[in-house]
């Protein structure tokens, strides 16, 4: 036994044995009609000092004396029966006989535990054979629960204990102020039958005095024994993690590596037979290829799970067991409530569903190839860069697939393609992800998310573009302005551009008369260029808008200014001056 757990029983065997023999003196002092109780009292003739006893033995001493006492008690009450002259006293004797015996059973428990160290209540408790539930459950959850009651006796005793510790304490002073109230009635009385009648209460009230003092004593020594045997946090933390490894913990680890050894035995035969089998090599699957593939799978998860249950049931650890019906059952729940949705996922890996392998899908705003409908399935976007992304098959459930033309474009651009979008940007494409397309723009990276810059309807310069630049020229030339200048104008622009280095990249050009403007006579010239050159949209732009007035300062053709808008806000002014002259 540790040190200090000794030196902890001692004191709290001094402690008892004091109250017991201060309890002994005061049991000596008693009247005359109760010298017959202390008369048989084996009072050794050389007591032994207390510091010559170990604190067990000392213990196990006061007790015994209690129980001798309680013993010479049910003598006397066996006497006094046989002399009640009345029933109910009669009663009253056997109720207090009752009582002796239950505390004398209770000493004799307490010298027991005492001296084999043996809680008896948790040594001889069995589990319980019979629940509430029904018998079938009854032998799933019983283990489960002793098990949890196992867990918890340390600190429910504990409670226990204290709880104990805290009555005796209330009833303690009740006792006390009882005696005090009987001894001063005995001071007060004068009649000696009344002296008589106080003085056997008293004696029943020192009795039960000594009782409760000897249970307070021995729960307080039990509960002191228990809170010296705790151990650090950390300590209990390694204890239950050892003892759980080698028990439990063990059952559990060998049932999981059953587990996944078997079911990557069955993945091994599975991928072994697609690589052997050349139908399902193919790359089309038949249905019945993915039939085999359900099948597989739901093999799979009944075949693990039995090895999974045979392991723990082979090693006899019945909580693991139930524990793991529980949650299978609970499993069996869920799939109940979600039966609709797992049949949906069959549809789809049979390819009977909305979404078919080898289609095309829109998903989160992105056109997307079906490359293999599986427990998860792979998505494929050949224009993006890390365009493959796998998700599970419940994903796709809502979805609608199409077959598509093999020259549909899978993303508006590509890396390196030149684009204009609708807020005005212009830029080179530098990367393009399902997530976030990257723009050079105004020689910064400009960063849009994908989904942002479909939004931007953005159109690729590098597939050819056209540039449409409308020019004005005056009325003055109303008599030239459908054949000639038109033809005359193209044939400039035209050899203007091949000067320029453009004649290869220029696709075609084309001069017209657009309409009679306000102030001018519009003419349009549509200028289409390879995708080449994209990247000079804006110069190219430009240099139209420069050739045309060149050619119109060699012909002596006029540019007219905007006029009818000044002259027509000049008239309003003058009419309003002559209607305000008019008034005043």
């Amino acid at each position: 036994m540790p040190q200090h757990q000794k030196r902890t029983r001692q004191k709290a065997i001094w402690l008892m044995s004091a109250i017991i023999m201060g309890w002994t003196m005061l049991w000596g002092s008693t009247p005359d009609v109760y010298g017959q109780l202390t008369e048989v009292q084996r009072i050794p003739t050389v007591a032994p000092t207390i510091t010559e006893l170990t604190p067990t033995i000392a213990a196990l001493r006061g007790i015994l004396q209690s129980q001798e006492a309680i013993q010479e008690q049910l003598e006397t009450k066996e006497q006094e029966i046989q002399t009640a002259e009345t029933p109910e006293q009669k009663a009253r004797i056997v109720n207090e006989m009752n009582e002796l015996s239950l505390q004398l059973e209770a000493l004799e428990r307490d010298f027991e535990e005492i001296s084999t160290g043996v809680n008896l209540e948790n040594f001889k408790q069995k589990p319980r054979t019979r629940f509430d539930w029904k018998e079938e459950i009854q032998d799933i959850l019983g283990p489960l629960i002793e098990e949890l009651k196992n867990i918890t006796a340390r600190p429910r005793e504990i409670e226990r204990l204290r709880n104990e510790v805290a009555y005796y304490q209330k009833r303690l002073p009740v006792v006390e102020k009882a005696l005090e109230n009987v001894r001063t009635l005995l001071q007060e009385a004068t009649a000696r039958k009344l002296k008589l009648h106080l003085q056997e209460v008293e004696q029943r009230w020192l009795e039960q005095q000594q009782v409760i003092s000897n249970q307070l004593t021995v729960a307080q020594y039990q509960l002191n024994e228990m809170l010296e045997a705790e151990k650090p946090l950390v300590e209990s933390f390694q204890n239950i993690l050892r003892v759980f490894f080698k028990s439990r913990g063990r059952n559990l680890l060998l049932a999981l590596l059953a587990l996944v050894a078997v079911f990557l035995v069955l993945r091994y035969l599975h991928r072994l037979i697609y690589r052997i089998s050349p139908m399902h090599r193919a790359k089309n699957r038949s249905f019945y290829i993915r039939l085999i593939d359900v099948i597989y799978y739901v093999l799979t998860f009944i075949i693990t799970t039995v090895v999974f249950l045979l392991v723990l049931y082979i090693s006899g650890d019945w909580v693991l067991l139930g524990l793991a019906l529980i949650f299978l059952l609970g499993l069996a729940w869920t799939a109940k409530q979600g039966l609709p949705v797992f049949w949906e996922q069959i549809k789809l890996l049979l390819n009977l569903s909305t979404v078919r392998e080898g289609e095309r899908v829109i998903y989160h705003d992105l056109p997307w190839r079906v490359n293999s409908l599986n427990i998860y399935t792979k998505l494929h976007n050949p224009a993006l860069k890390g365009g493959l992304i796998r998700l599970p098959l419940r994903e796709l459930i809502g979805f609608h697939s199409r077959p598509f033309h093999k020259d549909e474009p899978w993303f508006p651009c590509q890396e390196e393609d030149f684009v204009l979008l609708a807020d005005g940007t212009f830029g080179k494409v530098l990367m393009q992800t399902p997530e976030t397309v990257q723009l050079l723009y105004r020689g910064s990276r400009k960063t849009y998310p994908t989904t942002e810059f479909l939004q931007q309807s953005p159109i690729n310069l590098s597939t050819n573009f056209a540039l449409y630049v409308t020019f004005g020229i005056d009325y003055q030339h109303q008599a030239i302005i459908t054949d000639e200048i038109p033809t005359t104008l193209k044939e400039a622009v035209s050899a203007k551009l091949r000067e320029q280095g453009y004649g290869e990249d220029l696709l075609s050009l084309s001069v017209h008369f657009k309409e009679a403007g306000a102030s001018s006579l519009d003419v349009v010239i549509l200028a289409r260029f390879a995708g080449r050159v994209a990247n000079e949209y804006y110069l190219l732009t430009w240099a139209l808008q420069k050739m045309a007035v060149e050619v119109c300062n060699q012909h002596g053709w006029v540019i007219p200014f905007t006029q009818i808008t000044l002259h027509h806000a000049a008239e309003v002014h003058e009419e309003h001056e002559e209607s305000n002259n008019g008034r005043s």
